[in-house]
């Protein structure tokens, strides 16, 4: 494709629902689920209710990783592999889903194309796998399930999903549609700024306006195999260089020989920091594991002594109970003088009556004295039913801590094993570098010293001849990543005539001032890709501190919709977990009037946004009304806390004023 025919190719899908079942962060509704049928829909709730984790869960069915707030970038397969990694979903759905439910918790999402319908669901605790797919072809009028169970393997689901997803969005490589959603498509709670991180704006750029998605992919292997063949060349040059120390330390005592003065390189303490850094994490994690073992049998002994004391109490109230039925009717004297009417003792008839009323007045026939009220037995009754459910839901509890103790134990021996093998491999590293020739042995011998020195030298020769190699591997690279820069520069002249003005203007619709960007050719013996060069007011902003917190969160976010815009084949779509605490009152609004142009373009928008008199959900409700946006509360899912249900009026108002302004 030459420059001149560069067009949208990218086959975005539209999220049509989420269903996330035993889900139980959302206390009132675990089994929440919604259908997304207006181009913005909004969760909107009070801060701590769960809106984040939605549209990272949203992101997780997608893709099978949760977006790390602290995400980097060097290649699509590195973050890929890194993001979808089992402990990193574990760690992240940990917390947000009880014990009792992690067996049962999934979420489904249902994706759609033209042409297909996806319906995806995933497990949160059994890795990223896939245990139902549903696809529906539009056209054929055919529907296929597949189910992970005996006659479908859960990686061949996966397979299967992956290819189908890179067949319709027209993408060749699914670490590459992760990156897209993760880095491009949502911007969320890490609010990472894609605008000033030049490695992963560089990625997007080539899908966006390079020649095809095989490009990209190219591209992003060739700037990764290039940083790879640098790093090796320096760490083999270290090498010669630590060489260079021992050579020097035997000079240095050899008779009438001074020691030059040391060469010292970081790259060695690099890689002890690391080791140092993983067994300390490790450690942390062991101790961390612990703790939650140690919890884990506190509640077992708090649960235990509350079972304990449950059943002492249902014993003595059944007990007294039981011993109150044997009353002064009961006995046989006075039940045989009642059903007679016949004085057991001196046969006087009639008197049935007497003995009746001596009971009913809890006094004894015989002698008077007042007898015990067994008219509440009704109540023991029921405190006898309570305690039973007591027990019943503490005997629950108790299996439930057992489940997670032997989870925790499981995982715990795990982590011990992997702490004992990180601090095995910091010992090894640290004897391997410590091996010096001792002095004593060198002064022994000097001919031996002279002659480990020839040996060391010819060492060193081939330590900087192999860095050599290596560096001349990382200028064929070079080369080569250069042929795909050279036709990305010329795609993005011709496609900024386009991609640029519609920055400008969703940018501009929110900062109220001139806003232009600038390709930058990042070029320099290690350094390659691109970065855009923002220009504010006819004013350079060389990085994102130059900026206040609000203009270069959505400045980012207009470069976003931008982006996605140009490289999507028909709707696009952007998730945002609305950054409003970063905006005063005034720019509220110029930001609802941003996603509102956006939305013009005939784009869609994922968003949650806080509950509030917020000026920019309210601009967007009267500019989509009810039939371009629909608003869903979080507060009916779960629980506001205590400081947040005594101001929920404020609540019930800020959602009134949103519902009047979409009629």
């Amino acid at each position: 494709m030459e420059p001149n025919q560069v067009s949208p190719r990218i086959n975005f899908p539209q999220i049509a629902d989420v269903k996330l079942e035993n889900f139980d962060l959302y206390t009132q509704e675990p089994n929440a689920a919604v259908s997304i049928t207006r181009p913005v829909f909004c969760l909107i709730g009070a801060n701590g209710l769960g809106k984040s984790t939605f549209l990272n869960t949203v992101n997780y069915v997608i893709t099978g990783a949760v977006p790390d707030p602290a995400r980097s970038f060097q290649s699509a397969n590195d973050y890929f592999k890194n993001a979808s990694r089992v402990s990193r979903t574990e760690e992240y759905f940990n917390g947000r889903i009880s014990e009792s439910r992690r067996k049962l918790a999934q979420a489904t999402v249902r994706l759609t194309w033209p042409q297909k319908t996806i319906s995806i669901t995933r497990p949160f605790f059994d890795g990223p796998g896939i245990s139902k797919m549903e696809i529906v072809d539009v056209g054929q009028q055919t529907t296929k399930i597949w189910l992970a169970d005996e006659n479908n393997d859960p990686s061949d689901l996966l397979k299967e999903y992956e290819a189908q997803i890179l067949e319709l969005t027209g993408l060749n490589d699914f670490p590459q549609f992760a990156f897209l959603l993760h880095f491009v498509a949502t911007f969320d709670e890490g609010r990472h700024l894609l605008t000033w991180d030049d490695s992963a704006l560089t990625n997007a750029m080539y899908l966006a306006f390079g020649g095809d998605s095989e490009a990209a992919k190219a591209a992003d292997r060739l700037q990764h195999d290039m940083e790879r063949e640098s790093s090796k060349a320096r760490n083999v040059r270290y090498a010669a260089r630590h060489v260079s120390e021992q050579i020097e330390q035997l000079i240095a005592i050899l008779p009438g020989e001074e020691s030059s003065e040391h060469i010292t390189e970081s790259e060695l303490k690099l890689r002890y920091d690391e080791l140092t850094a993983t067994h300390g994490n490790l450690e942390q994690r062991v101790r961390a594991k612990q703790s939650e073992l140690r919890d884990c049998d506190m509640k077992w002994t708090q649960l235990s002594a509350a079972l304990t004391e449950a059943q002492l109490q249902y014993r003595q109230l059944f007990s007294n109970r039981v011993k109150k039925t044997n009353a002064a009717e009961h006995h046989p004297i006075v039940r045989a003088t009642l059903i007679d009417d016949i004085c057991a003792i001196c046969s006087s008839s009639g008197v049935s009556a007497l003995i009746r009323s001596k009971l009913n007045e809890c006094r004894c026939p015989l002698c008077d004295s007042e007898l015990p009220n067994i008219s509440s037995e009704d109540d023991v009754v029921g405190k006898l039913k309570e305690l039973d459910e007591k027990i019943i839901t503490i005997r629950n509890e108790l299996n439930i801590v057992l489940t997670a103790r032997e989870r925790i134990s499981i995982e715990l021996s795990a982590t011990e094993k992997d702490e004992a093998d990180a601090f095995s491999r910091l010992r090894n590293f640290e004897e391997k570098e410590s091996s010096w020739l001792t002095k004593s042995n060198a002064n022994s011998n000097t001919d031996l010293i002279s002659t480990q020195i020839e040996k060391l030298e010819s060492e060193r020769k081939e330590f900087f001849a192999q860095s050599e190699a290596h560096y001349k591997k990382r200028d064929e690279l070079r080369k080569k990543l250069h042929a795909f820069e050279k036709d990305l520069k010329s795609r993005y002249e011709i496609c900024s005539q386009k991609f640029v003005p519609r920055f400008r203007e969703l940018a501009e619709e929110f900062i109220g001032l001139p806003v232009d960007v600038e390709l930058e050719h990042r070029q320099g013996v290690n350094a390659s890709g691109f970065g855009l060069r923002l220009r504010m007011n006819d004013k350079l902003r060389l990085s994102a501190d130059k900026l206040s917190e609000s203009q270069r969160f959505f400045i980012d976010i207009a470069l976003r919709m931008a982006l996605l815009e140009f490289m999507s084949v028909g709707q696009s779509t952007i998730l945002i977990d609305t950054p409003e605490g970063s905006l005063d009152i005034a720019y509220e609004a110029r930001a609802g009037a941003m996603f509102s142009k956006y939305v013009e373009g005939g784009n869609r928008i994922l968003m949650t946004a806080n509950l509030r008199s917020s000026e920019l959900v309210l601009r967007l409700a009267k500019s989509q009304r009810s039939a371009g946006m629909q608003i869903v509360r979080m507060t009916d899912w779960t629980d506001l806390t205590q400081v947040q249900q005594s101001e929920e009026d404020l609540f019930t108002k800020a959602y009134g004023d949103i519902e009047q302004a979409l009629i």
